[in-house]
């Protein structure tokens, strides 16, 4: 009689192309074995989400971050939605944004939006139980200018999370300062006056009259909570003990390592102006689930400038009670005063993912001190979800010896129980986005 172990082993020494796979899929159902985990090594579809499985997309559009879970109860969650500032691009030529993927004939937001209808639990409407913004960057919230359209509530414009709220229902909104903003000075005040001036404090404006818009009609906004372990949860908590979601950090406060209890790293009154920089204060959070960790850090720094006061260094204190992991998501793209020493040593992730879209991500420096086996031991695979051709032949080949692939989405898919995970690649240049790219299984520490 054939068994679920016979059909495995067929699948890993003989499966080449995509209709053998589609065969073997049909003959692992009839068998009673999940096909979650079993999607085409380097071509076709990314098997459907089952229950069980934790996906991580790190999705590409070549404008700034946005990550999709699905939880293995599948709870949604995205982490950003950025549409990075095409004038600012314009002030730091001659560096480069990267083209916008798959076309720029429609918006971040859109392609996001589009990207969580294809891999959303299938069965069910698309939604997003909990929509997080990191910090108020408009890579990683979208950049609003006169022209975006308006919502249909006449309350704000669309452009990155508000524009993917406008087509898929948001339950829980989350960021660093809500729902009142005033810290570490006040936010609403900032954008009234001008202080925040162009696109920055446009956008900031807007996503603040998002907020208002949610609380005045009962939809949730808050504050992530450091140190708290229930404040993002499974639907269905009591059928998966083992998956939780720590708060590390936000507004630079960051948690002890004991029971919820946290301390202002950043002093209070170290902030008074309104033309503060908001990396620092990045939302910081771990996922667990059995023996697999990930690390997501926004845009949190690690490497002060001489001029930039001790405190800009949040990595290392932040990493010390994360602690070891699977996966870590580059702190800000990668940028040269980031994932700095400490973070290596302490984290030591076997996988790396690089949200970027600009030339100098990621430094030449920080590059270096991924590949270091120095810092910590053993192998280490990096995969970036764009990289330009000029990066690549500026830094050289140390960036080969890590890095396993340079650009499509990102996909971490965690079997159930958290014991091993896989990496695919797919490719961003269409919206079929197919596997072009398998890697693992790795196993989980």
């Amino acid at each position: 009689m054939t068994t679920p172990s016979t059909i495995f082993r067929s699948l890993l020494d003989g499966l080449k192309g995509v209709a053998r796979a589609s065969a073997a899929l049909v003959a692992l159902a009839a068998a009673g074995v999940s096909p979650a985990m079993a999607a085409p090594s380097d071509s076709g579809s990314l098997a459907p989400w089952s229950e069980g499985i934790f996906d991580i997309h790190h999705v590409s559009t070549g404008r700034g971050n946005a990550t999709f879970f699905v939880f293995p109860d599948g709870t949604t969650m995205l982490i950003d939605a950025g549409e990075g500032d095409p004038e600012f691009a314009k002030r730091v030529q001659p560096l480069k944004p990267f083209p916008p993927v798959p076309d720029g004939a429609s918006s971040a937001g859109y392609w996001i939006a589009d990207y969580v209808r294809q891999f959303a639990p299938p069965g069910r409407p698309a939604k997003l139980d909990y929509a997080l913004i990191t910090h108020f960057h408009t890579d990683h919230y979208g950049t609003i200018t006169p022209d975006k359209p308006m919502s249909r509530t006449g309350a704000y414009r669309l452009a990155g999370i508000t524009e993917v709220a406008e087509t898929i229902p948001v339950g829980t909104l989350i960021d660093r300062a809500g729902p009142d903003y005033q810290y570490p000075v006040d936010l609403r005040n900032c954008t009234r006056s001008g202080a925040i001036s162009g696109s920055s404090g446009l956008s900031l404006a807007n996503y603040l009259s998002f907020a208002d818009y949610r609380l005045k009609h009962g939809q949730a906004v808050v504050g992530l909570k450091p140190g708290a372990l229930d404040q993002i949860k499974l639907e269905k908590a009591a059928a998966f003990p083992s998956f939780h979601i720590r708060n590390i950090a936000s507004s630079g406060i960051i948690w002890t390592g004991a029971r919820d209890e946290t301390h202002h790293y950043i002093p209070e009154g170290a902030v008074t102006a309104c033309d503060f920089d908001e990396n620092p204060f990045s939302n910081v959070l771990t996922f667990a689930y059995g023996r697999f960790k990930y690390y997501s850090g926004g845009d949190l720094p690690g490497v002060p400038h001489y001029n930039q006061p001790w405190w800009r260094d949040v990595e290392t204190p932040v990493s010390a009670v994360v602690g070891p992991v699977d996966v870590m998501m580059l702190d800000h793209h990668g940028n040269r005063d980031t994932v700095n020493e400490n973070i290596l040593r302490n984290l030591a992730p076997r996988v790396m993912v690089q949200q970027n879209w600009l030339s100098p991500q990621p430094g030449e420096d920080v590059v270096v001190r991924m590949a270091s086996k120095g810092l910590y031991p053993g192998p280490r695979d990096v995969f970036s979800t764009g990289m330009a051709p000029e990066t690549r032949t500026a830094i050289g080949p140390i960036m080969d010896s890590i890095y396993k692939s340079y650009n499509g989405h990102v996909v971490i898919r965690v079997a159930p129980g958290g014991d091993q995970y896989d990496v695919y690649i797919l490719n961003d240049a269409d919206k079929r986005r197919e596997v072009v790219k398998h890697f693992g299984p790795y196993q989980s520490k």
